[in-house]
Order: structure tokens, then sequence, then C-alpha cells
């Protein structure tokens, strides 16, 4: 089963195509591309519980920035760059 599409806006049937634009509240560009996603849904953490998950996330974030450390600001765009490329083609 599969929890999500990405489609090109031109490709779209036409009852396709008005749904998304419903959902998006504007009219979709020809060469624009739409990613649907489904997924369960859960209540946010709240108390102790969202302050470890805040913890994490930071700890994460500046593990990740530690690894870049010395790197000169264009090969961190480029870096950047090619992982949006990436996660673009395959959206899995």
């Amino acid at each position: 089963m599969r929890n999500s599409a990405m489609r090109k806006a031109a490709e779209l049937a036409a009852n396709e195509r008005q749904a998304v634009e419903a959902l998006l509240g504007r009219p979709l560009a020809q060469d624009e591309t739409v990613a649907v996603r489904a997924y369960q849904t859960h209540e946010a953490p709240t108390g102790a519980a969202r302050d470890a998950a805040y913890r994490r996330l930071m700890a994460r974030i500046d593990n990740t920035a530690s690894r870049v450390k010395g790197l000169p600001p264009e090969q961190l765009d480029a870096l950047i760059d090619e992982a949006v490329d990436y996660a673009h083609r395959h959206p899995e």
C-alpha cells in the first residue's frame, strides 16, 4: 500500500487537478509538481516528553552542524542543493 504520490501537474487528470487546486486554494502551473502524503496523526507530546523530544532534536542539529564546521559557505550550499535534489528524485 502506498502512502505517498508525486505527479507533474501537466500529467494530472482533470478531476485530480481540480481536487488539488481546491485543496491548495489556487490554480496549478503546468510546470509544478504535486506531492501528496497520507499518514496517521497523533497527539503532540506535552510536558516531559515534549522537553525530551526538543533536547533530542537540538542534539541532532548540533551533531549535524559539527560535521560541517570549517566548510566554506559555497561548499555547504552545494551540499545542501545536492541533498535537496536527491530528496526530490527519491520521495519515498
